[in-house]
C-alpha cells in the first residue's frame, strides 16, 4: 500500500479536490440563494438571489406558515391597556391644553369681528383656570374613548399580516437577513458539508482513475460529487422531520432539531424591524382613509366631551357663536388634537410595545408548533429552486474534474 502511494502520491489529490469540489459547490449554492438582490447579468441570461428573485411569494407563505397561524391581530391590539396608554398620551397632551384653548378662542370671530380674543383676554384668570381645568380634567376619557374606538376599528386601520408581507417583498434585503440571523447554523452547516462530503467521496474515486485512467472519469465523478454534496447538505438540513435513531445514533434535520433556537431568533428579528408601534402607527398615518378615520373618531369624541362639559354649553355656544363657528370650534380642536398625537411620543410607543410582546408571543408559539408546520418556515426557500443549486453543483464538480484531468 505504501508503495502503490508511493508511485501514485498524485492520485491522492483527487479526494481532496473532491473536498473542495464539495466545499466551493455548496459555499456558491448558499451565496446564490441570498444574492445578488436584483437581477445581474444581460437580457435573460443572468441569475438573482433566489430568496430575493420570488421575494413576495415568500413573503407570504413566510407569514403564512407563522405569525397568522400563531397570534391574531385582534389578540395583539387587545393586549395593550387602555388607561395606560391613555396616560402616556395625556402626558403629550396636558402642556399644550392652555395653547389650545387660547387658539380656539382666537379662533372664533362674530360678525366678522374676533371680539372673543378680546373679551377673553381680560377675564378673571379663575374663570380661566377653570375652562383650562375642566379640558385637562376631560382628556383622560377623549383620549380613551378614541384609544377603544380605534382598536375596535383596526382591522379597518391595518392589516398587520399584509404589512409586513408588503415590506418583505418591497425591502428584499430585510428578507434575506431575517432567513440570514435566523438560520445562520444552518447555512453555515451547508457550506461545510461539502468539505465533509467531498472527501470520502473522492477517495474510491482514486481508485477508479488508476483502474480506467480514461478522460471522461474524472469529470463524471466530479459532477458526481458536486451534485451529491449539495444534495445531501439541504436534504440533511430538513430531513428526517422528526428523530430518527438507528443504533447508537439519532438522525434528525438540522433546522428542525434548533427549533427553539431558531423561533427565538424570528421573535427578535419580528420585534425589531417587523412589528413595532412606530412601524405601526407611521403605517396608518400614511394610509389615507385611516388618516381619515382617525380625524372622525376624535372629532366625535370632541362633541361628546364638550357637550360632557353641561348641557348648557351646546345651545349657549350655538346661540353665541352660531351652529358653524361651533363646528368650527369642533373641527380646530379636533385637529390640533391629531397634530400633538403624531407621531406618537417615545413613552406611548413603549407602552404598545411592551404590551404587544412580539418578541416572547413569536418565539414561545413558534418553538411550540408541530414539527411538520415548523418545516415549512424554511423549505419554500430552497425548495423551489432547489433542483438549480444542486445541478450547479455537478456542472460546477464536472468543470474541476476535467480541468483536474488536464493538470494530471
Amino acid at each position: 500500500m505504501i508503495d502503490w502511494i508511493a508511485s501514485h502520491w498524485i492520485f491522492l489529490t483527487i479526494p481532496i479536490v473532491g473536498a473542495l469540489i464539495g466545499w466551493f459547490t455548496n459555499w456558491l449554492a448558499v451565496v446564490m440563494m441570498f444574492k445578488p438582490l436584483d437581477f445581474a447579468g444581460v437580457g435573460p441570461i443572468g441569475w438573482q438571489g433566489i430568496i430575493p428573485a420570488n421575494a413576495g411569494k415568500m413573503a407570504r407563505t413566510l407569514i403564512d406558515n407563522s405569525l397568522s397561524k400563531i397570534v391574531s391581530q385582534e389578540e395583539l391590539l387587545n393586549r395593550i391597556d387602555v388607561n395606560e396608554l391613555a396616560r402616556a398620551m395625556q402626558l403629550r397632551m396636558d402642556p399644550h391644553v392652555e395653547a389650545i384653548v387660547d387658539d380656539v378662542i382666537e379662533s372664533i370671530t362674530l360678525g366678522g369681528f374676533a371680539l372673543t380674543d378680546f373679551v377673553w383676554s381680560v377675564a378673571p384668570q379663575w374663570l380661566r383656570t377653570r375652562v383650562y381645568a375642566q379640558i385637562r380634567s376631560k382628556l383622560p376619557l377623549i383620549i380613551s374613548r378614541f384609544i377603544l374606538d380605534a382598536r375596535s376599528e383596526a382591522s379597518e386601520l391595518i392589516d398587520i399580516n399584509a404589512l409586513i408581507t408588503v415590506r418583505l417583498t418591497i425591502e428584499k434585503k430585510l428578507l434575506v437577513d431575517l432567513f440570514q440571523k435566523a438560520c445562520d447554523k444552518e447555512f453555515l452547516f451547508i457550506e461545510r458539508s461539502g468539505l465533509y462530503f467531498g472527501l470520502p467521496m473522492g477517495i474510491p474515486v482514486m481508485f477508479i482513475w488508476d483502474a480506467w485512467p480514461l478522460w471522461w472519469v474524472l469529470p463524471v465523478f466530479g459532477a458526481l460529487v458536486g451534485y451529491a454534496t449539495n444534495w445531501l447538505a439541504l436534504h440533511m438540513v430538513f430531513r428526517p422531520i422528526h428523530p430518527v435513531r438507528v443504533g447508537p445514533f439519532t438522525f434528525h434535520g438540522i433546522f428542525l432539531k434548533r427549533q427553539a433556537k431558531v423561533a427565538a431568533a424570528y421573535g427578535k428579528f419580528f420585534a425589531q424591524h417587523l412589528i413595532t408601534a412606530e412601524i405601526l402607527t407611521n403605517e396608518v398615518l400614511r394610509n389615507e382613509n385611516s388618516v381619515l378615520r382617525i380625524h372622525e373618531l376624535i372629532q366625535r369624541e370632541v362633541t361628546l366631551t364638550l357637550d360632557e362639559l353641561g348641557m348648557r354649553f351646546k345651545p349657549l355656544a350655538v346661540l353665541s357663536l352660531g351652529i358653524k363657528q361651533y363646528r368650527n370650534v369642533i373641527g380646530f380642536v379636533s385637529d390640533r388634537t391629531f397634530q400633538l398625537l403624531q407621531p406618537l411620543d417615545k413613552n406611548s410607543l413603549n407602552v404598545i410595545d411592551q404590551a404587544l410582546q412580539i418578541e416572547d408571543t413569536l418565539s414561545t408559539r413558534l418553538a411550540a408548533l408541530p414539527a411538520e408546520d415548523f418545516y415549512e418556515l424554511l423549505h419554500p426557500v430552497v425548495e423551489e429552486d432547489e433542483w438549480k443549486l444542486i445541478a450547479i453543483g455537478g456542472v460546477l464538480g464536472a468543470v474541476a474534474g476535467a480541468v483536474q484531468w488536464w493538470l494530471m
